[in-house]
């Protein structure tokens, strides 16, 4: 006489929650290396209309930037002057702070995308997750005190920059902070993880 033992089902290799984690993911990769690539390209054009552009359409005052797009332009404000004005050195310098500005943001966009792509391709409690969560980290806090560096460079090639110490700095500083420290306790769930698949 045959003996019929049901079984439990076949447990899914991945879990659902990864299979939504992976779903979610995809989306979020193209939209950083979308704004990835369009913050690039602002950054590339900014620094060569800076050292480039003798018209009167870019003009720049302490703290500030106005670029029109009207078919006229009207006469340059007080206070303001046009950047094809501007001595080389300060023009140089006005390239570099934005550089030195925006190369910070860049960066974060490229680790949240290299990030959701890992999560996308099903990565998800391991090591290099949190390597890169830590490499957002130090990016926001080195994009909090990117104004500084870009006030010094301004300031030491003769143009009187007032724009240098903003609000965004202390919260880009504040979450910084908070992903370091949400990075090491990645670091900590993936060495767990890592124990218990090897006892499965």
């Amino acid at each position: 006489m045959a003996v019929v033992v049901a079984l439990p089902p076949p447990v899914p290799l991945e879990p659902d929650a990864f299979v939504r984690i992976r779903r979610l993911s995809r989306p979020l990769e193209w939209l950083f290396t979308v704004l990835f690539a369009l913050g690039a390209a602002l950054l590339a054009v900014a620094v060569v209309a800076v050292l480039t552009y003798v018209g009167t359409r870019l003009q720049v005052r302490p703290g500030g930037m106005q670029i029109y797009i009207e078919a006229t332009v009207p006469p340059v404000p007080p206070g303001w002057t046009t950047v094809g004005a501007l001595p080389w050195i300060q023009k140089i310098a006005l390239a570099l702070s934005a550089s030195v500005m925006m190369i910070p943001a860049l960066a974060v966009l490229w680790g949240l995308r290299r990030l959701f792509r890992l999560y996308g391709s099903g990565v998800v409690l391991t090591q290099e997750n949190a390597r890169c969560m830590g490499g957002i980290a130090l990016w926001l806090m080195a994009y909090a005190v990117a104004p500084t560096l870009g006030h010094v460079l301004v300031t030491l090639a003769g143009f009187d920059d007032e724009g240098w110490l903003r609000i965004d700095s202390a919260k880009a500083l504040t979450l910084g902070l908070i992903l370091f420290v949400v990075a090491r306790v990645m670091a900590w769930g993936a060495e767990v993880h890592d124990d218990a698949s090897r006892f499965v």
